[in-house]
């Protein structure tokens, strides 16, 4: 009996921690904008690695608006920060938080200066867009995703397609710090195949 039970655990525990590339549609319930993206994992095994506790982080590609992304997101709604990563010996990428598209941020916000407009000595244009930067700034800083877009994603795409793992650094307080997350994500058949269903 303890064999039989100890045999359904492993089964259990294989399953959870056996992850693939799917593709997945989203439609925004208030603008019906359509998206597809690639990502790793199931919603089991990310629950169970999850319920093990610590941040996790997974990458994604998406067919948006904005063309090909390429991004990494958490499993906390937390901010990612700057991500290196590489695909089996190839050159490494670095995405900043920088590049992240604002629709991938937090939350927008504007603030309205208008009403500097006609002080003496004040130029309220220059200040209008000072101060929309920074807020554009402190949404990326903040977002949930690192990403990026346009022909850096399409060389990270093209180097999944044909590689074998892909290696993921979350920068902590400097490369190689204490703060810093590795992982690895096995590459194959499947993410072709999740590619070309989102029409990547």
């Amino acid at each position: 009996m303890k064999q039989v039970v100890l045999s359904l655990f492993i089964l259990l525990l294989s399953a959870c921690a056996s992850t693939n590339w799917s593709a997945r549609n989203y439609q925004d319930e208030f603008t019906d904008q359509k998206t597809c993206r690639v990502v790793y994992g199931t919603d089991f095994g990310k629950g169970m690695v999850k319920g093990l506790g610590g941040i996790h982080y997974y990458p994604f590609i998406e067919n948006g608006t904005d063309g090909v992304v390429f991004g990494v997101h958490n499993d906390y709604k937390v901010p990612v920060g700057d991500v290196q990563i590489r695909i089996d010996r190839n050159d490494f990428f670095a995405i900043s938080q920088s590049e992240t598209p604002l629709r991938l941020s937090s939350s927008s916000h504007e603030i309205d200066m208008s009403y500097m407009k006609g002080i003496e000595g004040v130029d309220a244009e220059a200040m209008q867009k000072s101060m929309n930067a920074s807020m554009e700034n402190v949404q990326k800083m903040s977002s949930p995703y690192t990403a990026t877009t346009g022909e850096k994603a399409e060389k990270i795409v093209d180097q999944l397609r044909v590689g074998k793992v892909l290696k993921m650094r979350i920068i902590g307080f400097g490369v190689n710090s204490v703060a810093s997350t590795t992982g690895e994500y096995a590459l194959g058949e499947d993410i072709k195949q999740a590619l070309a269903s989102c029409g990547i």
